[in-house]
């Protein structure tokens, strides 16, 4: 446990690429939504020097993934970290305008959760009847999280009142605006917990069994696999050190993201949580489960939103990972 940058480095200075490249490659990677202690893997990959011992140099841009994934598939962006359904939806749209990846998981699972004050008594799926419920928009993984669950539930949209209020779930839940918010189970139950708020917490995984966010990069990045596997290999190690000892990756955290406190590593905490599973510890840290993909295929076609549906391994691939493992 006192090995960080034994665990950061080893991966990347066995590697091929780091031993003989010389010349440094740029490379741009777009971070969903904003500056977040959410990504502390990447910023520790690039403050501890690791990107730039595997022959990197990198610029991090932050923005909604609406904006970031028209920048990747112009190759205005090498890498997208964001959700893997997003994956499925957009390349199963266009494959042409959307030539997408999936190839490194940073979540094995969803984090969205719905969450309520404890005395609104919602303790199962089955109590959201009836309830209002807020949701940032009819769109992205917390909708597809929702119709999983009213599905799990039995439940018809019409049995709900569904509210869309933006990424506010926090605030109209404690004002009584809502009953129950869709949000992130390292997000708002953690700030809650801060202000002393108690909550009843259902962990939308149960129900939507799709990988979480992770990286995604385009057929065209593929064509170069050392390149990749040279990302990947100091991605993964920055993961493992995350996991290992959450303080140094904090510490990296506040290059990029401003007023980090004992919250946000709360939220660290949480994140680190949806690392691991037992897939990845067969597997290595990083690697999505195919049944995942093949849920959230499933998923996204019974409720309507995937007509036509391709196999799972045209949406990502583990072949560009090594089996490393946190200690």
């Amino acid at each position: 446990m006192k090995k960080p940058l034994l665990y950061l480095f080893t991966a990347v200075l066995l590697s091929p690429m780091a031993l003989s490249q010389n010349a440094v490659t740029k490379i741009k990677v777009g971070l969903g939504y904003l500056p977040d202690v959410q990504f502390a893997p990447f910023y520790l990959a690039e403050t501890s020097g690791a990107y730039k011992k595997a022959g990197f140099e990198v610029e991090f841009q932050h923005g909604f993934t609406n904006e970031l994934y028209p920048l990747l598939a112009a190759g205005k962006l090498d890498y997208v970290v964001a959700d893997a359904e997003d994956v499925v939806l957009l390349r199963s749209e266009n494959a042409k305008a959307a030539p997408f990846k999936y190839i490194m998981a940073l979540y094995q699972n969803v984090p969205n959760a719905l969450f309520s004050k404890a005395e609104k008594n919602i303790k199962t799926i089955k109590d959201l009847k009836g309830k209002t419920i807020g949701i940032p928009g009819k769109y992205g993984n917390s909708w597809t999280s929702l119709q999983a669950t009213l599905k799990a539930a039995k439940l018809k949209e019409s049995d709900v009142k569904i509210l869309e209020i933006g990424f506010t779930q926090l605030e109209a839940v404690v004002a009584n605006r809502v009953d129950v918010a869709m949000g992130f189970i390292n997000n708002e139950p953690v700030k809650a917990a801060a202000q002393n708020i108690k909550l009843n917490v259902i962990l939308a995984a149960k129900y939507n069994r799709a990988p979480g966010v992770g990286v995604i990069t385009t057929d065209a990045n593929l064509e170069k696999p050392e390149l990749v596997k040279a990302f990947l290999a100091a991605s993964q190690a920055a993961m493992v050190t995350t996991i290992n000892t959450p303080k140094i990756a904090f510490e990296a955290s506040k290059k990029y993201v401003q007023n980090l406190g004992d919250e946000g590593m709360k939220v660290l905490e949480a994140s680190i949580g949806l690392y691991q599973s037992p897939f990845t510890q067969a597997e290595g840290i990083g690697f999505s489960n195919p049944n995942g993909w093949q849920s959230a295929i499933d998923l996204l076609k019974s409720v309507g939103r995937l007509p036509k549906p391709a196999g799972r391994s045209t949406f990502y691939t583990n072949i560009y990972l090594k089996n490393v493992q946190a200690k």
